[in-house]
């Protein structure tokens, strides 16, 4: 992409990170979306502690926060700034033309959620194309976990009907925003088939080589193997097993990973989406909404 060197300078403006990751639109390119879009460049950073982080940064980049977010990171508790999924945004941030919104979280957290799924706001998020711009090993083996754990559940939950590739990356890319409340009110509608269409290569090579579950066809069809799959659900996540309660019925058992899903990430997304009003102020976050809605007409 043209702008990598832009972010990592952004980043570097920063105080320093275990980690740091681009994802989204505005990092790679979208079907739905033209050269004269411009979105927003998101990112993932990594720290070691949070509040320290922040303190730190709003003596070095004060511009970052608005002023209910500095009170916000001064006086919150850790427990409140990392909420329900460990990672704190700041949005609308303004630097060498481009707009940026990061989010920070600490990497013990972020290694916990990628391998337990006890919050799926994040695995969602690495389960796609993620940039890495300062690359952790032991974040890239706990996010191969979560990639081999959301192929297995895609292919549970795939209908009888689908038996392609993309059916399969559809399912994948499905799974965050199950129950997301932003889909009502903000989301374009086409999220889903834009990031499978625009992101297809990509998904390919992390998802699209044959493996124990399935093997590939002519044509991208693909052959299940139905009672492998099966016999290893018991490998899924600790975080997805304790809800499942160990229920032998398939169909049941089917229904409750969808259920797991659609209930976590509406509490996630409508806590996070509340959390973001005292990082981000009022204003900010009425400008970022306000964007969103837009470009949901838009579509």
């Amino acid at each position: 992409m043209e702008n990598t060197q832009n972010i990592k300078e952004f980043v570097k403006n920063r105080p320093k990170v275990v980690a740091a990751y681009g994802y989204g639109s505005g990092v790679f390119k979208q079907s739905g979306y033209t050269d004269k879009d411009k979105p927003q460049i998101d990112l993932i950073l990594v720290v070691d502690d949070l509040k320290k982080w922040h303190l730190e940064n709003m003596k070095k980049n004060p511009r970052d926060y608005s002023f209910t977010g500095k009170l916000f990171f001064q006086y919150a508790s850790v427990s409140k700034l990392k909420g329900l999924t460990g990672i704190t945004y700041l949005s609308n941030i303004k630097e060498d033309g481009s707009i940026y919104k990061y989010g920070t979280i600490e990497k013990n957290d972020l290694v916990s959620y990628l391998e337990t799924w006890n919050s799926f706001y994040l695995p969602g998020r690495f389960q796609k194309r993620i940039l890495p711009i300062i690359d952790s090993k032991e974040i890239e083996i706990a996010n191969e976990k979560n990639r081999n754990a959301v192929l297995l559940v895609a292919l549970l939950t795939l209908p009888m009907n689908r038996n392609k590739l993309i059916d399969v990356y559809t399912g994948i890319c499905e799974l965050s925003y199950l129950g997301d409340t932003r889909m009502k009110f903000a989301e374009n509608p086409r999220k889903v088939l834009n990031i499978v269409e625009g992101s297809y290569e990509s998904l390919n090579e992390i998802y699209g080589k044959e493996c124990p579950y399935f093997k590939i066809l002519k044509d991208e069809k693909i052959e299940i193997f139905k009672e492998k799959i099966i016999k290893d659900i018991s490998l899924l996540p600790s975080g997805l097993l304790e809800y499942l309660e160990n229920e032998k019925d398939l169909q049941v058992v089917i229904e409750k990973i969808i259920s797991y899903f659609t209930e976590l990430n509406k509490k996630e997304s409508s806590k996070q989406t509340l959390k973001g009003l005292f990082t981000n102020g009022i204003i900010r976050s009425i400008q970022y909404a306000s964007k969103k809605v837009m470009k949901k007409i838009h579509h």
